[in-house]
């Protein structure tokens, strides 16, 4: 059984945007631990406040810290937006599972 071009296209635009994600949610982390690098460095804080080496430093904690709460933002609007006809249609469209 072959794939029709509407398939082809379906697939490419999914592969897109499912790196386009992953290459935001990089950079989003990227950003974040420079955020907690610049925090560290106003308030005079060691890169690395922990007594051992296995675990995160200050700056890496404020930037898990800054993620979590960017994901959490991000469910609640993808839930607002849940209520929208054409979110819905677009999701659909794209038959992903939310």
């Amino acid at each position: 059984m072959y794939l029709s071009f509407r398939d082809i296209c379906l697939i490419c635009l999914k592969a897109f945007l499912l790196t386009l994600i992953f290459l935001g949610l990089f950079f989003l982390i990227l950003f974040n631990y420079n955020v907690g690098i610049s925090y560290c460095e106003f308030l005079n804080i060691p890169k690395d406040f922990a007594l051992t080496i296995v675990s995160p430093g200050m700056a890496i904690e404020v930037a898990i810290i800054m993620l979590v709460i960017e994901m959490v933002i991000l469910f609640l609007l993808i839930k607002k937006l849940k209520r929208i006809k054409l979110f819905n249609s677009f999701c659909n469209f794209l038959s992903l599972d939310y």
